[in-house]
């Protein structure tokens, strides 16, 4: 079934090497450019200047000012935009993690962007190799392994691009979840988990990993790690570590569990945000009234209901694979994509996610070689995210399905995908 592939799979290391050189060469370009990773750099020089590494006091003043797209323009709130436009409440990570960045602030920003951007390439590059060399996740008997890792590539590419033109941190975060999971040492993967939950919080759905592997030494492990990761800060500036973990809890988690409104904007492909663009007058009132949203307006109450029968849908699965035995990577897998749909907050690059349960489906499906439909099927869901990028369908039909938050149904395919094979094939060696 797949001589036709075998020239590309001899060559495939060279392809790869290719791939990743040209990734470095764009990563590279880009580093000059304004990106996210300023908000992360100016939120890390707050610390020497004990200035608030939220600023939500401005933008709490706008929100009250701006309630319609006439006040943008007005010349009074002109100030409050460049304000906003300057890294003010766009840092919404943990104190700790522009703690730890502050070495890279002796450096210019462009300097210091590059750096990221390199460490974020080196980091991808290690993620490809755990997955490639991980004897658990690969078959033995694969005889493509090389062609998985470039398919794995092409279809993310989409979000390794974004992830790339906004240096972010997911990819660092993906690795430091792999290593946790995988390395034998209870201390090293405990303590590597909490520094991922400290950087983000949503990595915290991977202790469901270490219960289901019984490692509940681990697990105490994660605890005490979370406790030193974030008492470092403490060590260096108490009052001010202490003065901005509360604003972090109340203004930024309290935001995310109580308010689905939090930057529900056209790109934002969380549950909550589509939620809150399809039943929230105002939640995207720049988009909305062009895609002829919301469809109806309901209550923040009724928003938190149906979040919780989503929960329970996305939620069941998991717990019945709890109980079957051999489906670690499935669950890894799952919680991965979760980790995406249900977060407050899910950009594009976001979803750079995938390319574990990506590689994972991808490795399982093409070993079994039993159903050719299973992967026609499996191959449209992948494609889906690249199909509906604007150089295959233009840019207003790329809009018009960021604001439908085309990524959350995609992903949400490729989640009930896993699910339904890791059940299957469950059954059959049963």
């Amino acid at each position: 079934m797949w001589k036709f592939l075998e020239p590309i799979e001899r060559q495939g290391k060279w392809i790869l090497a290719v791939l990743f050189l040209f990734l470095l060469v764009t990563s590279v370009s880009r580093s000059q450019q304004k990106s996210d990773f300023l908000d992360y750099y100016h939120a890390s020089e707050r610390w020497s200047s004990g200035d608030n590494l939220y600023r939500f006091d401005v933008a709490f003043e706008l929100q009250s000012k701006i309630k319609t797209a006439e006040d943008l323009f007005k010349p009074e709130n002109l100030p409050l935009l460049m304000s906003l436009q300057n890294e003010t409440a766009t840092y919404i990570y943990p104190p700790l993690f522009s703690f730890l960045l502050i070495p890279i602030t002796f450096l210019s920003e462009n300097n210091a962007a590059l750096l990221f951007e390199i460490l974020s390439w080196i980091s991808l590059l290690a993620i490809f190799y755990l997955l490639f060399q991980n004897k658990e996740l690969n078959s033995q008997n694969q005889k493509i392994a090389y062609l998985l890792l470039i398919v794995t590539f092409v279809l993310n590419f989409r979000f390794i691009e974004s992830h790339i033109q906004n240096n972010q941190v997911g990819i660092i975060l993906i690795l430091l979840v792999l290593v946790a999971i995988l390395v034998k040492n209870d201390i090293l993967g405990g303590f590597l988990l909490a520094l991922a939950v400290s950087i983000k919080i949503t990595p915290l759905v991977f202790l469901f990993v270490f219960l289901y592997d019984k490692k509940y030494i681990r697990i105490i492990w994660f605890f005490v790690g979370l406790f030193l990761w974030n008492a470092l800060p403490l060590l260096y500036q108490w009052d001010y570590t202490i003065q901005m973990s509360k604003e972090w809890i109340s203004q930024i988690l309290g935001n995310a569990l109580n308010n689905p409104l939090l930057r529900s904007w056209k790109n934002n492909q969380s549950l909550s945000s589509t939620l809150a663009k399809y039943f929230v007058s105002g939640a995207d009132f720049i988009n909305q009234p062009t895609y002829g949203l919301p469809f109806i307006n309901l209550t923040l109450g009724t928003l938190k209901s149906i979040q919780l029968v989503f929960v329970l849908v996305f939620g069941f699965p998991l717990l019945l694979l709890w109980k079957k035995p051999n489906e670690r990577w499935s669950i890894i897998s799952l919680l991965f994509l979760i980790s995406a749909l249900f977060s407050g907050i899910s950009w594009i690059h976001s979803f750079i996610i995938c390319l574990v349960p990506v590689y994972f489906i991808l490795n399982k499906v093409i070993s079994e070689e039993k159903n050719r439909k299973q992967i026609y099927v499996l191959f449209f869901i992948l494609s889906l995210p690249l199909l509906t990028h604007r150089t295959f369908v233009g840019q207003k039909i790329e809009s018009l399905l960021s604001m439908y938050s085309i990524l959350f149904y995609s992903t949400s395919l490729l989640y009930f995908y896993i699910v339904r094979f890791a059940l299957h094939e469950n059954k059959n060696r049963n």
